[in-house]
């Protein structure tokens, strides 16, 4: 198997660390709210499920959902991120190239490094920045979303692909496409491989599960998956990280 090549050279990292309330706060950055047209009616409804009446949207970018076949998940979100260009990326375009770049065997993505590898490549629109220590830094996320970026994370998703706290057996991918604030706290919108309907999670639940990410399951694919160098929970694996794609000027 050929050696991963090392990220591209315009690949940045950021841990800005400006304090930011995750559990809630009456004091919210002066975003201007987003008024929803019938199209987003989804939206409303997840604001009325977790009952937050105060709620402001203040990012939406709308991407049609693919759902994945197999362990596919990473890949199905970053070609759901590539509808923004006129002739998208497919799944099966970036499943061909992970296996030449020998990322992957049957569509797994268990490295961010790997992942913004593929964007730099595939989305030539976007800026792949690498986001780390997100427990400590969960600004970096949401200054991202706020400023029309898209973000792929990993974390582990429970029997209704919420997030939870499996070491990394249930490791997932999603693609954050939306960000909510309200005197609850921040909840980000996800667009995931595995559901066609949008999801709606508190960003703690999140980044929790984001950074309880140690190692690939038991119930692996026949023929194993590729790990990267110091495992899932390593530094280029995918606990407490995540890849912003920041649209260029």
């Amino acid at each position: 198997m050929p050696a991963p090549p090392p990220p591209p050279p315009n690949l940045t990292q950021t841990r800005s660390c400006d304090k930011v309330d995750i559990n809630g706060s009456d004091n919210f950055p002066p975003w201007a709210k987003i008024t929803l047209t019938s199209t987003e009616a989804e939206i409303e409804k997840l604001i009325a499920s977790y009952e937050l009446k105060d709620a402001e949207v203040t990012y939406f970018c709308h991407v049609e959902p693919i759902l994945q076949d197999g362990p596919q998940c990473g890949l199905v979100a970053l070609a759901m991120a590539s509808q923004e260009y006129t002739n998208p990326v497919s799944v099966s375009q970036l499943l061909a190239e992970a296996r030449v770049r020998g990322f992957t065997q049957h569509g797994e993505v268990y490295s961010v490094d790997f992942m913004a590898t593929l964007a730099a490549e595939y989305l030539p629109g976007h800026r792949p920045v690498m986001l780390v220590d997100l427990q400590s830094c969960p600004d970096s996320l949401t200054h991202a979303l706020a400023h029309n970026g898209m973000i792929l994370i990993p974390y582990d998703a429970d029997f209704n692909d919420a997030p939870c706290l499996k070491r990394g057996h249930k490791a997932h991918w999603a693609l954050l496409v939306g960000l909510i604030s309200s005197r609850h706290g921040y909840h980000v919108l996800a667009r995931h491989g595995k559901s066609r309907h949008l999801a709606c999670w508190p960003l703690r639940d999140l980044l929790e599960s984001n950074g309880n990410l140690e190692e690939e399951g038991t119930a692996r694919h026949a023929g194993g998956y590729v790990i990267p160098k110091g495992g899932v929970g390593g530094q280029r694996g995918l606990r407490g990280r995540a890849l912003a794609l920041h649209p260029y000027d």
